[in-house]
């Protein structure tokens, strides 16, 4: 609840004890009363069936003034005489209250009883009631009671007044503490939602790695085909990748998948280790006996000491990352590689406009296509040289449009040219190294 709110609720109750205070009832009207009913606060519902609180935890005649009739009879006998009222003065002082006597004559009557004098009890704002009610009984019969009857009504308003404060002052700290309540309940809410599992996940990572490693085999091509088309990358492995002496690995493969690079530069007596995020995949590589780690590629770059892997490649990764990812992935690759040591990233080539328009979105979890400009000036800006574009994968002939004009190669070299491209950099040896 706001400031203004509450400052709202404060004069609504100032302005229902002016206005609704007659001279010999308590200020506590039915209206009131529903409003500082602990029901009607927040989390009432909990609450219907206690008493007011005023009732249980009064310290003086206020504790009178609040609830309803049958309340304030209730606990005038459990104050003033120490047990609950019987049937015959509950209506004898239902009689009088709907008569109009006031609540502190009645509280002072059974005060001033026997069985009130004999248990003695004290409470404060009470004893000015008895004095105006035993003079109120001593004039009555004389007629000459007014000032004593207007006494006790000062002093009804007076405790009714009071009351209502305390009443306000009361709900006031009740709404508080279950606001501060509802508040701890809602940040607590909010953060069991943020550390468990993503709330708009309706399938587990498990199930989403099967199916990937499904779609791969469905479109990837045959490990055959894959393995074909890998041999691009010959003359760049037999020139661009320095020996294993000295290094941890010569070739760290990020994104390994079903483990095709892997399987072709082993057999080429490269030294390779993947590194795949899917457990499918890796299970998949390990059981082909390829070295591979479940993890991701930045993290396991960033365990590896700095100029300690040949090469770093990665065929169809780049395009699944965020650019900050992709920008960090490059400078530890620049960092983990050893001087002359290279990169190569293959990905989708947007050139192809069958590519860049329709094939790259097979893969629902490719985010956007790179083009060669754009990771060239990547790695070129993280130092690397030497910079290459490799394309490979053209459509067949036949699905070529006929003929041999220039007009018809161009249609035919945007829709059906190369279908991948890979980008190769080299990081710079220190100088005076020899080669």
């Amino acid at each position: 609840m706001t400031n203004a709110a509450l400052s709202a609720l404060i004069e609504r109750v100032k302005a229902e004890a002016v206005t609704r205070a007659p001279a010999q009832q308590p200020l506590a009207q039915p209206a009131l009363q529903a409003a500082l009913r602990p029901s009607a606060m927040p989390g009432g519902a909990q609450s219907r069936n206690r008493k007011p609180k005023s009732i249980a935890a009064g310290v003086g005649v206020e504790r009178f003034m609040v609830g309803d009739n049958d309340d304030f009879i209730d606990e005038a006998y459990r104050c003033l005489l120490g047990r609950e009222a019987d049937d015959s003065g509950r209506r004898n002082y239902r009689t009088q209250l709907a008569n109009g006597v006031s609540r502190l004559s009645i509280a002072a009557k059974l005060r001033l009883s026997a069985e009130g004098r004999s248990r003695g009890v004290n409470v404060a704002g009470l004893k000015s009631a008895m004095a105006f009610t035993a003079i109120d009984r001593a004039l009555r019969p004389l007629r000459l009671n007014a000032i004593s009857g207007a006494a006790i009504a000062c002093l009804e308003r007076r405790a009714s007044e009071r009351a209502v404060v305390l009443e306000c002052r009361r709900a006031l700290e009740e709404i508080d503490a279950r606001l501060a309540a509802h508040e701890d309940e809602t940040k607590a809410a909010i953060e069991a939602v943020r550390t468990a599992a993503p709330a708009g996940t309706l399938v587990s990572q498990q199930a989403l790695d099967r199916y990937y490693l499904a779609f791969e085999d469905a479109n990837r091509g045959s490990q055959e085909s894959i393995t074909a088309k890998l041999a691009v990358y010959d003359d760049w492995l037999g020139t661009r990748v320095p020996g294993r002496r000295g290094l941890q690995h010569a070739i760290v493969d990020i994104g390994c998948g079903r483990g095709e690079w892997l399987a072709y530069v082993s057999a080429k007596r490269f030294d390779a280790v993947g590194v795949d995020a899917n457990p499918v995949m890796v299970d998949l590589c390990k059981s082909r006996g390829f070295d591979v780690q479940c993890l991701d590629a930045l993290g396991y770059l960033r365990t590896l000491p700095s100029k300690s892997v040949g090469a770093v490649t990665g065929f169809h990764i780049i395009e699944h990352l965020p650019f900050d990812y992709l920008y960090a992935l490059v400078a530890e690759c620049n960092r983990v590689l050893v001087d002359g040591g290279s990169v190569l990233f293959e990905t989708p080539n947007p050139e192809n406009v069958l590519v860049g328009s329709h094939t790259f979105y097979h893969d629902f979890t490719h985010r956007n296509p790179v083009t060669p400009s754009a990771i060239t000036f990547l790695l070129r800006f993280h130092g690397f040289d030497d910079l290459d574009i490799i394309r490979s994968s053209p459509y067949p002939e036949e699905a070529k449009v006929p003929g041999n004009d220039p007009l018809t190669e161009r249609v035919n070299g945007h829709l059906c040219g190369p279908q991948d491209f890979a980008v190769t950099g080299r990081k710079a040896r220190a100088a005076g190294e020899l080669v």
